[in-house]
Order: structure tokens, then sequence, then C-alpha cells
């Protein structure tokens, strides 16, 4: 039973860093060739939901302020958040701009919709998050970067909806970002300060040429105000999708790695829910293609010549694709899923980080458009999402409510801090049925299986 109901708007405002805190002469930022692999791709929508059962009054006098405040206090270090995008039609490429007085849209909201249901790990309706997310125009001749909505569950909870331009940064600095903020919340251990400047990242053969012009076709020649008409793939919710959290204990994902000797429990657990996912599909009569992609991102900051710091406020990942028959991993099982990823993995760590990759956007726009079944790997369980406390303590949910589009997995820590890894996954009911089925069914029996090599018999 859906419980989708629509918000109640209390207030809309703009929140800035403070006046004259941002004092860098550069507040020009021109996109890297990473920047504009990620610029066709829809907004990145999370949504961090804190247990606060006391009424509105006290969340408005008390939390709201400081709420505002340390925004604004961590906007003077990530200001190009506060930012926009746009592309001058003088200008080869697109850029990020923050001019004095630049803002972050903040709006206030109230729900009467059951908080323990939308932050619970059950299954439920993908649309019932839809109110939670804040809107960010994604497309148009200047765009935003960030925009946040905080929705109140009166004597329940609240929601912190995050809804940021895949073009400014990648999951890793979006993270410091919130964990930034959570530190001047909290007043609690510093963070360290973010790298802003984007030349550190060198053009590597032309790739930003070669990208602009994929770009041109995709973008079109339509201009508004003296700069380009800059637009996303428009990926719009299917009806009848559900969306369910799956968890596994460190001991269970230990079994999971123990038992197909991939590089990592991650990689484990990527192989083992494509499979499964491949084969609810062929259950349930899906995709008539029978190609599949599986998307592992790859952080290049450690990988590049030279090393990026670990601060870089930028995109600086690219996803590594790895392609399968379905009829062929269906037949192989979780072992050829590993191997797979593994092999594409270790391709890549040979031949160097940023071998091909004047292909990779062409390819992420023909597989978006493309009738082929694709699982990506988005979020870490390294990031520490449930570490981020703005001043409510841990999250009790961190959810990736844009997967309900995209189709990836998110990934990350157990929300309980006890080493296992969790993820949320979108799929039509029907399907979703099929692959809990199969998920639930297969870990029972890695339970009840001795490691042995001698006793294996084939899993999925």
């Amino acid at each position: 039973m859906s419980s989708f109901k629509p918000i109640k708007v209390l207030d809309r405002c703009n929140i800035a860093p403070p006046p004259g805190s941002v004092t860098t002469t550069s507040t020009v930022l021109p996109l890297t060739f990473f920047d504009i692999h990620w610029l066709p791709l829809s907004p990145v929508e999370l949504l961090f939901f804190y247990e606060f059962p006391y009424p509105i009054s006290q969340f408005m006098q008390s939390h709201l302020p400081n709420l505002k405040r340390t925004l604004s206090s961590t906007l003077i270090h990530f200001y190009p958040l506060a930012g926009n995008l746009s592309w001058p039609m003088e200008s080869n490429k697109p850029m990020i701009c923050y001019t004095k007085g630049d803002s972050v849209s903040f709006t206030l909201a109230e729900s009467n919709a059951n908080f323990n249901h939308l932050s619970s790990n059950d299954l439920r309706n993908a649309i019932d998050s839809r109110p939670l997310v804040p809107h960010l125009p994604a497309s148009g001749s200047i765009v935003p970067m960030l925009a946040i909505q905080v929705t109140i569950f009166p004597n329940s909870g609240i929601c912190i909806g995050v809804t940021h331009h895949h073009s400014i940064c990648d999951g890793r600095g979006f993270t410091h970002f919130m964990k930034t903020w959570a530190s001047i919340s909290t007043l609690e251990s510093s963070e360290p300060l973010p790298l802003l400047d984007r030349t550190v990242v060198k053009d590597h053969d032309g790739i930003t040429k070669i990208f602009l012009d994929e770009l041109d076709g995709f973008m079109g020649s339509q201009s508004m105000f003296g700069n380009r008409r800059l637009r996303v793939m428009d990926i719009e919710l299917k009806p009848n999708m559900v969306r369910a959290t799956f968890e596994l204990n460190e001991e269970t994902s230990k079994r999971l790695k123990e038992r197909f000797n991939p590089p990592s429990r991650l990689v484990a657990i990527c192989a083992y829910t494509w499979v499964c996912l491949v084969k609810a599909e062929a259950k349930t009569g899906g995709s008539k293609s029978n190609s599949t992609h599986f998307v592992v991102n790859v952080d290049c900051r450690a990988r590049l010549d030279p090393i990026i710091p670990k601060t870089y406020f930028g995109n600086c990942v690219i996803g590594c694709v790895v392609n399968a028959e379905k009829t062929d991993l269906i037949k192989g099982g979780v072992a050829m899923a590993t191997q797979l990823i593994r092999s594409a993995i270790q391709k890549v760590e040979e031949e160097g980080i940023l071998r091909g990759l004047e292909d990779s956007l062409s390819s992420l726009l023909k597989m978006k458009s493309s009738n082929s079944r694709r699982l990506g790997a988005a979020g870490s369980p390294q990031f520490g999402f449930y570490k981020i406390d703005l001043g409510f303590g841990r999250p009790k949910k961190v959810e990736m409510a844009s997967n309900d589009r995209t189709g990836s997995m998110f990934l990350k820590e157990s929300s309980n801090l006890d080493g296992g890894i969790e993820f949320d996954l979108v799929l039509n009911r029907q399907e979703m049925d099929a692959f809990v089925s199969l998920f639930v069914d297969g870990l029972h029996a890695l339970k009840k299986e001795p490691l042995c090599p001698s006793t294996l018999r084939p899993l999925l």
C-alpha cells in the first residue's frame, strides 16, 4: 500500500556564504574532462532520515537556525555549490561560476506521511520518496548546483534532502561537503579543507575536445541569454517501481568473498547482485535484449600522475563497464560475474586509468538509450554516510532517491556500523519479488555450505 502524500511547504529561502567570506579571486571553474563526462547525467538526489520525536516548534526554535547558519559557514569552503553552471557562447566549454551573492535554494516542509515506513528497509513504492526530494533545475542556460529541502515529520523525525548536479563533484567530493557541514554543526573534529583547483586535472590526449564534440550532438545548438542551453538525459520514473534495502552483515559478506575469491567483499556483493538481477529479469520476461552491463566507478585520484589529493572537490571517477550476455551469465553464475568484474578492473590497473577513456562518453550515451540491462554501482561503504550527524545523531537511513531512474544499486556501510554492507535497489514489483527470492535463497544456501573446495556446489 502506497504512503505517497504531498508535503506542505512552510518556507523557501536562499542560503549564501556569509558576506565577504569568499575572498578567492578565482571564482570561475572550467569543467575538466571528468566533469564533462558526467554532465549529461541527471542530478544526484540523497535523503538523510533522522529520528526527531519532538514537535515542530522545538525544531524551528532550536535546530533550524543552526542548520542554516552552519550551511552558510560550510559554503565558505565549498562556494562552487552556491554557484551556477553555464556555457557562454564565446567559451569553448562549460564552466561553474560563483558571483558574490550566489546562494543555495533551501526549502522547509512538513509531511504527515509515516516516517518509520519511509525510513525503514521494507519494500515500498519508489514514488513515496519523491515529495522529499528538493527540485533542482537541470536544464537551461544557467543551472544551479545544489538544492536542499528539510522535511519535518511532527513528533517522529526529519528528512534532509540534497540534490546536486553531477558535473560539480563525484560521490567522494559530495560526502566531503556533507561531513564538513556535520562537523561544523556538531562542533566535533574538523574535516580537511577541499581542494577546489580544477587545474590539477590535466587534459589527456585531447579527451576534453572529444567529449565536447560528443556533447555538441547531445546538447544541440539552442542558446538563451548568450549561453548555450544545457540539458541532461531525461529519464522518467516508470510505474509500479518499488524500493528495498538489502543488508549483508560482516560474516555473510565475508563468506560470499571466501566462496568466490573476488578482490573484495564489495566485488563479491556486486557480482552476486548482478546475477540475481539478470535471473530475476529472465524469470519475469523483462528486456528481450541478451546484453547486460555492470558499471563500477573507479576513483582516479590515486591513479593519476601526479596523484590528486583525496580532498579534491570535483569529479575524478570513471565508469568501468563490464559486458556480458545474459545467457552466459545465467549459466556461469556468480563465479563468472566475479571473474568478469575482476578482469575489467585488472585491465584498467594494468593499461592505465585513462586508456580508452575517449570512447566512454559516447558509450554512456548509447548505453542509456539502449534496451540492454544495466546495473551500476553508486556510493561506497567507505564514504561513511551513517556518520553524518547534522545535530540529530546518526541517520536512521540514508537513501539515494535518484536511483529510481538510474537503476543503480546504492552502496553504503551498514546502518548499525557493524562492519556489514547494505545497498538500495529499485525495480518493478514483479522483478523485485523474483529478485528477493533469488537473493535470500542464495544467501541461505551459502550459510549452510561448508567452505571446502571439494564440497562446493553452484550458488546461483
